[in-house]
């Protein structure tokens, strides 16, 4: 079904791209640039937690900011679809609307101790945007609020006159939290929201994040670069390189049956202890200052053949299942 007449859609992407100049003033036109996202589209489905996944540079923190439009697309536009029907253009929103918009769609940070500001109380951080609000309540009321939102998160309601250097990384994520959940949002963007944390903590945090998408019924798009992660805490995902979707589906499918030689690597690379570290396969960087004319993965593939010198579209091999190559693989054995 297409997503536009899709109910069940809560936000969608069409055909995004942006690249970035590493000029600066004059230059900025003619210099070189990096080609951040090439041609994603993708959607959401309301209630689901839909993963993006893939090594550091392949653009999947610079989708998720397009989403918010933290960044603005050089192609393509962002659908945002009503519970009860109809759906609006984020580009023809005004700043007001565009408020609006981020009140319900808001974003975690990976990084809390950079994304909280150090000189603000605790209430001060929950409250900031939420005083822009036309639904701001008063001050006693929306302390209160702040209070529940602190148990809420696992806090105690007494630290709400404290400052971000009292607490311990997982708490000032936790804290992130309670800043995104306070005005009731419809979608959290979490953007590797767990990586800067111990293991033990990232457990917690994670489970955290699942009892919140049931209490407030959430739609989520987690970015992460952590295959086990995301295969335990999403519904879908969405595989990313060099800017592009190369494989999408189930979060079991592709634990299963992964169809993409990258998606296979990313697999691969994931230690065990039947896989000991110096057998793992190495990642080698990727030139992102080259527009893409073939497949983005070409020379990198071991299975690279002619037809690979042109960019192959996403195919859907089995229902739900979608991959951008034109040679997939049929067996997870390597």
């Amino acid at each position: 079904m297409n997503p536009a007449a899709d109910p069940s859609v809560h936000l969608e992407l069409r055909d995004l791209s942006i690249k970035f100049s590493l000029e600066a003033g004059l230059f900025a036109r003619y210099g070189r640039f990096v080609y951040a996202v090439n041609g994603v589209s993708l959607h959401l489905k309301r209630g689901e937690t839909y993963g993006l996944v893939g090594e550091s540079g392949c653009g999947k923190t610079t989708l998720a900011r397009l989403a918010v439009k933290m960044y603005k697309a050089d192609t393509g536009e962002i659908v945002f679809h009503e519970k009860e029907g109809g759906s609006f253009n984020l580009d023809h929103l005004s700043k007001t609307e565009l408020f609006q918009y981020r009140s319900r769609v808001k974003y975690i940070f990976q990084d809390p101790a950079r994304s909280l500001n150090p000189r603000m109380t605790i209430y001060s951080i929950l409250t900031a945007g939420y005083r822009q609000s036309p639904h701001w309540p008063g001050d006693t009321a929306a302390r209160e609020e702040a209070a529940q939102m602190m148990k809420t998160v696992g806090l105690s309601p007494e630290d709400l006159e404290r400052r971000p250097a009292d607490f311990s990384g997982g708490q000032r994520q936790r804290i992130s939290i309670a800043r995104a959940l306070i005005m009731r949002p419809e979608l959290l963007i979490c953007d590797e929201v767990v990586s800067a944390l111990d293991v033990s903590i990232q457990s917690q945090i994670l489970n955290l994040l699942l009892k919140l998408k049931d209490q407030f019924n959430l739609t989520m798009l987690f970015i992460a670069h952590d295959l086990t992660v995301t295969t335990y805490f999403c519904d879908r995902i969405g595989v990313m390189y060099r800017g592009k979707i190369v494989e999408e589906g189930s979060a079991r499918e592709l634990a299963e049956s992964r169809m993409h030689p990258y998606t296979r690597l990313l697999y691969d690379s994931i230690p065990s202890r039947m896989t000991p570290s110096s057998e793992l396969k190495a990642f080698e960087p990727f030139d992102s200052t080259q527009p893409l004319e073939e497949c983005p993965f070409y020379h990198r593939c071991p299975q690279r053949q002619e037809a690979c010198l042109s960019i192959p579209e996403q195919v859907e091999r089995t229902a739900g299942h979608k991959v951008a190559c034109f040679y997939p693989l049929i067996s997870t054995e390597v």
